[in-house]
């Protein structure tokens, strides 16, 4: 027996497959998926994804999102997912570097709020598939 596991962005699907175990950065916490597991939807949160298959584990980087768990299946839907094997990991260093470095830049008006959350997001985003190419 296997869980069906599907990982949904704005830009299409970024994984499918049947798969052992997911765990997921949950909003309070990680966890992980088992198949027939009970029903549930989760809000997640930036953070690192496990994808345990037959052959070891896929690592993917997501973003804020929700899970929906419905015993043999698991649906993901995510602002962003990126799978380790497609993480550049000079290009990854270098956004979250400028990003930094903006944010440095900018003053404390509220005419910036909307670059400054801009800039964090890229650099939350950035930290979590750092953290994804370390594992």
């Amino acid at each position: 027996m296997a869980l069906d596991l599907v990982i949904v962005t704005p830009e299409g699907e970024a994984f499918s497959g049947l798969v052992k175990q997911v765990v997921l950065p949950g909003s309070e916490g990680q966890f992980g998926v088992l198949e027939q597991h009970e029903r549930v939807l989760a809000p997640l949160q930036h953070g690192v994804v496990e994808i345990k298959t037959d052959g070891g584990s896929q690592w993917a980087a997501v973003s804020n999102g929700f899970a929906d768990v419905a015993g043999e299946r698991v649906v993901v839907l995510a602002d962003a997912c990126t799978l380790a094997a497609d993480i550049d990991q000079s290009g990854v260093e270098e956004a979250k570097s400028e990003a930094e470095s903006e944010l440095a830049s900018l003053g404390d008006g509220e005419e910036h709020d909307a670059r400054r959350e801009t800039l964090t997001e890229i650099v939350r985003q950035s930290e979590v598939q750092l953290e994804v190419l370390s594992k």
